[in-house]
């Protein structure tokens, strides 16, 4: 048998602080679960099957990764699968990061298809090409259903102009000296300009 000697809100009430007593324990132990769960499972001082214990455990991983994942967000988007693996990487148990991410999207809305296209725009306008955008995604761990989204996205980009700027901003102008041009064309390469759009960026005339 356990028994719970004490239940009282926390994070605002966002959460609860559970303190437990377990027959076979010198000390009493805390736990935190969510609100919901509280509201859930109706906890309250008592005594309680053992098997409570071990409810009462998974319930403060999934509230300890809930928190984590919280401040991560805060941050900046993340994908389902980077999410995960950063609570992991915090010390929180792999099916209790499962159950928080799915808490964590279900609160926040978190898309990552809706993510990925932000994360879209600001490549964008750092000047990058659509192959180096579809390499950084997958490296954030975008699944492939986010990216056919985005691939569909990008089609409808014209980045031709996005190449013209990127040579604007590296060479002040289109490179006339043969070793200069092929230095451009490599770096333009590296940002993941197709050769297309960088043959119309070297023949376009935007004014300057």
């Amino acid at each position: 048998m356990i028994k719970i000697t004490s239940l009282r809100a926390s994070d605002g009430g966002g959460a609860y602080r559970v303190d437990v007593k377990r027959e076979d324990a010198a000390k009493a132990e805390c736990f935190y679960i969510l609100a919901a769960h509280q509201r859930e499972y109706e906890f309250a001082k008592g005594e309680y099957p053992d098997g409570a214990y071990e409810v009462l455990r998974r319930l403060d991983g999934v509230c300890r990764g809930v928190r984590s994942g919280r401040r991560i967000l805060g941050y900046g988007a993340n994908s389902r699968s980077a999410l995960r693996m950063k609570l992991i990487g915090k010390g929180i148990a792999p099916d209790h990061a499962d159950e928080a991410v799915e808490i964590l999207i279900a609160e926040s809305g978190l898309s990552e298809s809706s993510d990925a296209q932000r994360l879209c725009e600001l490549q964008i306008a750092k000047n990058v090409g659509a192959r180096r955008i579809l390499s950084y995604l997958r490296g954030r761990g975008y699944g492939d259903d986010s990216l056919a989204e985005v691939r569909e996205y990008l089609a409808d980009i014209d980045f031709v102009p996005i190449c013209h700027r990127a040579i604007m901003k590296k060479y002040g102008g289109i490179p006339s000296d043969l070793d200069v041009r092929k230095k451009c064309i490599d770096y333009l390469l590296r940002q993941g300009f197709s050769y297309n759009e960088i043959k119309k960026a070297f023949d376009a005339n935007y004014g300057e």
